[in-house]
């Protein structure tokens, strides 16, 4: 078993170097990985010490110990369920409002995951002429222009109407975007679909409805691949915070 543990740790320390050489160290999250990896290898250590001093009470310990594993894991995995499955869904057309929600931007260079949810986006609004859009993220550390910006001047150059298009760029979180895209287009009553990545589309469904809105479906755009292992993981922990806080 300590064998196991190594590996899941040199596993974990592995993709954390990789994702801050690849990504960089942009969201606190991040280092989990770090010390996951830190908390599999000491876990090995501690394994193979018990079992060399062939300790009494040791067997037993490690029922109850892999017991509770057993079921955090189960609970993540329902919950990841959830996020996988509302991620897939399609939004029905001719929406009143699109809301594109923010992701990093690198200077003015827009990030995988971002890109990849304004592309689904102008889709959406080449498909459905009527549709409005509020692209919807402030301006965060090393970006030169706010989200929202970046996101305008793609729909710009790829042929929507500037018309169409609302900017929101004063939000520097999920629940901001939402709430301050609801003042922006005025949407209590519209019928709404929310953009984001996949892995993304529950909580932002859920933080909408939990902010009034009642017409609102998701959209998910993909998840860069080596990204999404970060990315539902860090999901998880959030969808079981805001439902622990009642935010959705």
């Amino acid at each position: 078993m300590s064998i196991v543990w190594w590996a899941a740790g040199s596993i974990s320390l592995l993709y954390f170097i990789g994702y801050v050489v690849w990504v960089g160290a942009n969201n606190s999250f991040t280092f989990f990985w770090l010390l996951l990896g830190i908390l599999f290898v000491v876990l090995g250590f501690v394994h193979q010490w018990m079992k060399n001093k062939n300790l009494n009470w040791y067997p037993h310990a490690a029922h109850i110990f892999y017991g509770v594993l057993l079921c955090v894991l189960s609970f993540f995995l329902v919950t990841l369920g959830v996020v996988i499955k509302d991620g897939v869904k399609k939004a029905d057309r001719n929406a009143d409002y699109l809301i594109v929600l923010g992701a990093h931007v690198y200077g003015e260079r827009m990030s995988s995951n971002l890109k990849y949810r304004i592309e689904l986006a102008k889709e959406y609004l080449e498909e459905n002429p009527e549709t409005k859009v509020i692209v919807s993220g402030g301006q965060g550390h090393g970006e030169k222009i706010s989200e929202a910006e970046a996101m305008y001047r793609y729909l710009i150059k790829n042929g929507i109407a500037k018309e169409r298009i609302q900017k929101e760029e004063a939000s520097v979180n999920t629940e901001e975007n939402i709430k301050n895209s609801i003042k922006t287009g005025a949407l209590e009553k519209k019928t709404v679909v929310i953009v984001s990545n996949d892995f993304h589309v529950h909580r932002a469904v859920g933080i909408a409805k939990k902010l009034g809105l009642t017409g609102v479906q998701g959209l998910g755009s993909k998840t860069h691949p080596y990204t999404s292992v970060n990315c539902y993981t860090r999901e998880v922990f959030a969808v079981i915070k805001y439902k622990v806080c009642g935010q959705i």
